[in-house]
């Protein structure tokens, strides 16, 4: 049994990942030519898989993706395969909701405007506050990130409304469960609006003109997931006249954003750069799943994270 890992990682990580690999032979690529020469008896797969090294594959059985999101990762040739599919769903679900969160104190005691106000070295104490315990917060979305976030944000005692598309239980946090097909409805009652979907066919532009229309126009949206979950430019035209109060953005379907974007001067959008994932322990999670995986693949035990490829989230 042969695993390919491309491109090679540092010989620290190698030696976790080596250390259940019990019989089965780990082959660390430092170039495509070394991975073209052995992904041909590769039983399984980490890194960088291209539909050009998945064409000279004769024996591939797993393929364990390095990111979370794998809208970019999986192709046609791979979704149609009988390949085993698994990402790394699970190691950033904390850092992201603390990230979310952040948004939602942040407009919850104006330091929107004050960040403002600083910058001009103006003494206003008239931003406007929100009390918490008065508030809905709809998480859309309850993969780990959602129920992380909806822990989250029921510790600072708001009331917690979760939409999901598939049936789960009621998750920890969440005080009323929603199925997608409830999502207007839900809109309608929230204070902050967090989507916490994955990019899927059915996400894309989940959020539109329509759908803002249904908010509060004092209701605040926080995107934390992918950028094409929202219609750049109806969110933008939104915030613009009012429509909500105000957006907590750290992905965009344009990244760069552009300088030219109006979204840059509004002084009731907070802008991230697509950073709420990072952590100090990211890397080290990323080595631990695939050590894991690796470990129960030789052992011929059942993988996590298996992946639905046509979908794009987690089979189950």
């Amino acid at each position: 049994m042969k695993f390919l890992i491309f491109p090679a990682v540092p010989s620290d990580e190698l030696d976790l990942i080596k250390a259940g690999a019990g019989q089965c032979e780990v082959v660390n690529a430092a170039s495509l030519s070394e991975a073209e020469a052995h992904i041909a008896d590769a039983d399984g797969f980490y890194g960088a898989l291209t539909p050009e090294l998945f064409a000279q594959a004769g024996k591939l059985r797993w393929v364990q993706a390095p990111v979370a999101g794998v809208e970019h990762y999986v192709f046609p040739t791979l979704a149609e395969s009988d390949v085993v599919f698994t990402n790394m769903a699970g190691i950033y679900s904390d850092v992201i909701a603390d990230h979310a969160l952040t948004y939602l104190l942040m407009f919850a005691r104006g330091f929107h405007v004050y960040r403002t106000a600083q910058a001009q070295r103006v003494w206003d104490k008239n931003a406007p506050v929100r009390h918490l315990a008065d508030c809905t917060v709809a998480v859309v979305g309850l993969g780990g990130i959602g129920v992380a976030t909806a822990k989250r944000a029921k510790v600072l005692e708001t009331r917690v409304l979760g939409v999901e598309v598939r049936p789960i239980d009621k998750p920890e946090g969440v005080d009323e469960l929603a199925g997608i097909e409830d999502l207007d409805e839900v809109l309608q009652r929230a204070d902050f609006v967090i989507l916490c979907v994955p990019h899927t066919p059915e996400t894309v532009n989940l959020i539109t003109t329509r759908e803002l229309n249904l908010m509060k126009p004092s209701a605040y949206l926080i995107n934390i997931c992918r950028g094409v979950v929202v219609n750049l430019d109806d969110l933008t035209e939104a915030l613009q006249v009012g429509r909500i109060a105000g957006a907590g953005l750290d992905v965009f379907a344009i990244e760069p954003l552009p300088e030219s974007h109006p979204l840059w001067a509004m002084e009731n959008v907070i802008i991230t750069p697509h950073v709420a994932a990072r952590g100090p322990h990211i890397r080290e999670r990323h080595i631990r799943v695939v050590a894991d995986n690796l470990a129960r693949f030789a052992a011929g035990r059942p993988l996590h994270n298996v992946t639905d490829k046509r979908r794009w989230f987690l089979a189950h």
